[in-house]
């Protein structure tokens, strides 16, 4: 009687635990994330409900054991109960499942396989990333995280429920100036089941949300993606690359350049913005926005009158990524699009010159080597030291007047509206027939020639065309008459130059032959012009006598490199040129040389900068 009881209350204790165990979802019996519970399978209970409620994102593993007489089964369903999601239907005493999961009550069903019935124990294991996770959802660029500038955060990716897996971030930066944007991405080197390699990849997408900018795919631990960016809202989309679910770390560094920027909008001559004459601006080329990168900016800046403009650049060495950057110039006419010059030299610096008409002019600095980055711009503008003529007067019908012993003074070589002024036409009475002397002293930067002609304004009658900041030519004129004189540029760029007429009853008459110049007085050796140069120089130098005359190069070491002039030359001014190259014509490095006149038992040496 006593162990039929015992037998009735085994009976009964089965079934008070099979009904414990739930027969379906409905009923199913809530297990901790990491928690232990045994059941009975059996011909009147074949399978059992459980419920786990996860609370964050982690790495879920259900594990089963029985004895020899069942072999249970296993599977895991989603937060509605009915989607499955992974399970183990190996034949065995164990089985094994498995998944990566988000918040919510998930259930699992073990069930019988095989064999009569038995026991089983179940065992629930939760693992938590290593990180924090982000806030959820953040699926689209509307739902984007906010991420400021030189800051971090954490998230998760992979993890799954109700239906979707959690497969990218999107994350959202602001700006507020120009810059190298780092974002650098961190992560677990294998998922939260330690047996597959993990990697989170990264792009990047303009203020739009949509078009692509720059990423990484790099397998591994780490990503970088960096971009050269105006002020605005740009976005960062973090998804899985390899591996099934874990964590992370966002970081974003922003790295503005060195110097102000230009107010922005200075694209086109139209917009430039303006520069003051010598003053120094500042600006940034290089940086993304919206589609469209800043290659380069326009200035505007107006001069009063004729004048030398250098332009000077100097920009970073090396943009904020580490890469060379490198800025170089152009400089436009007044109409905004004529080019004047510019300079496109690889370096720091570069530099420009024009000599010009006063007016309103345009320089633009752009992008030569590199991505982006900062650059100072100074304009420096410097007048003739003489006053101007007045232009206008560039032929002999408005040739402007000057009389006997008062200097006037003039201005050639001067820029603008696509024309130079290379030529100034003056008028004179002769009240006499004394000679006449015309001299003409010019500035340094510029040799100014001069031609006298006929009242018919065509007739030529004499001139000077040495190379010199001075010239000078005589003439016999007719009483009453009116005589005109060209004073035009020779060589060198622009400058000014000073015009005196002068009469003497005891001068020399001087024949209607231009090869009938003045006699120097003195022994001379001019400075080179152009010095610096490249690839050429002009030296002149002045004999007062018929004399044996030797004109070298030398190194500062005082090795002969060529000879110019070896012989007999007769009183008069003479020139030569030297093109930087050797006796055997081989081309001489950048460096000082000295040039020495040898003539009788005198010499005169200068210097002269040769620039490769």
């Amino acid at each position: 009687m006593q162990r039929a009881i015992l037998i009735l209350g085994l009976v009964l204790a089965a079934s008070l635990c099979t009904f414990a165990q739930g027969s379906n979802a409905a009923t199913a019996v809530a297990i901790a994330p990491n928690g232990n519970a045994t059941g009975i399978l059996s011909d009147q209970s074949s399978t059992h409900w459980w419920k786990v409620t996860l609370t964050t994102n982690g790495y879920l593993r259900v594990q089963t054991n029985s004895g020899g007489s069942v072999d249970v089964d296993l599977s895991i369903y989603d937060v509605n109960s009915t989607s499955y999601i992974s399970g183990d239907s190996r034949s065995g005493a164990t089985s094994d499942a498995f998944a990566f999961l988000k918040p919510g009550t998930y259930y699992i069903n073990p069930y019988r396989g095989g064999g009569t019935g038995g026991a089983y124990s179940l065992t629930t294991t939760f693992t938590l990333p290593t990180r924090n996770a982000d806030t959820e959802p953040n699926d689209a660029t509307t739902q984007a995280l906010t991420l400021s500038p030189n800051s971090s955060s954490t998230g998760h990716i992979g993890f799954f429920g109700s239906g979707t897996s959690d497969e990218t971030d999107y994350w959202k930066i602001t700006t507020t100036q120009d810059g190298w944007l780092r974002v650098q991405v961190r992560n677990d080197s294998l998922d939260l089941r330690g047996d597959v390699l993990f990697d989170v990849d990264v792009s990047v997408y303009d203020i739009n949300g949509s078009s692509y900018v720059t990423g990484s795919s790099a397998s591994g631990t780490f990503s970088q993606a960096a971009a050269f960016l105006r002020p605005g809202s740009y976005y960062v989309k973090l998804y899985r690359g390899n591996g099934r679910a874990g964590s992370y770390e966002i970081k974003a560094d922003l790295f503005p350049p060195g110097r102000a920027n230009d107010v922005e909008g200075n694209d086109s001559y139209q917009t430039g913005s303006t520069a003051t004459i010598n003053g120094t601006v500042t600006g940034h080329i290089g940086y993304f926005s919206d589609g469209v990168a800043d290659p380069g900016d326009y200035w505007k800046f107006t001069i009063p009158g004729n004048g030398k403009i250098v332009v000077q650049i100097t920009n970073d060495s090396l943009d904020q990524s580490g890469t060379r950057f490198d800025v170089d110039v152009s400089m436009y006419d007044v109409n905004g699009t004529n080019y004047i010059t510019g300079d496109s030299r690889t370096g720091t610096f570069s530099e420009c010159t024009a000599y010009l008409k006063g007016g309103t002019y345009y320089v633009r600095p752009y992008r030569g080597l590199g991505y982006a980055g900062s650059y100072a711009m100074t304009i420096n503008y410097t007048a003739p030291g003489r006053a101007d003529d007045g232009d206008g007067n560039d032929d002999p019908a408005t040739a402007k007047a000057f009389t006997y012993g008062i200097a006037n003074s003039g201005h050639l070589g001067y820029f603008s509206n696509g024309l130079t002024d290379n030529s100034d036409y003056w008028k004179l009475t002769a009240p006499s027939s004394d000679s006449i002397y015309i001299q003409i002293t010019s500035d340094a930067s510029v040799d100014v020639d001069l031609s006298i002609y006929e009242s018919n304004g065509s007739s030529y009658i004499t001139g000077d065309s040495r190379t010199s900041t001075y010239s000078q030519a005589g003439f016999k004129p007719v009483a009453g008459g009116t005589y005109y004189i060209r004073a035009y540029r020779g060589l060198g760029m622009a400058g000014s130059y000073s015009i005196l007429a002068t009469r003497s009853s005891s001068a020399v008459s001087v024949e209607k032959n231009p090869a009938d110049a003045l006699i120097p007085t003195e022994l001379a050796l001019e400075q080179n012009y152009p010095n610096p140069f490249n690839p050429s120089t002009t030296i002149r130098f002045s004999l007062p006598r018929t004399t044996n005359v030797r004109v070298a190069v030398y190194t500062m070491l005082g090795q002969e490199v060529a000879v110019l002039v070896d012989g007999t030359l007769s009183a008069a001014v003479h020139g030569a040129t030297w093109n930087g190259e050797d006796r055997l014509g081989r081309e001489m490095p950048s460096g000082t040389y000295l040039i020495r006149l040898q003539a009788g038992d005198r010499q005169i040496v200068r210097k002269a900068m040769l620039v490769r």
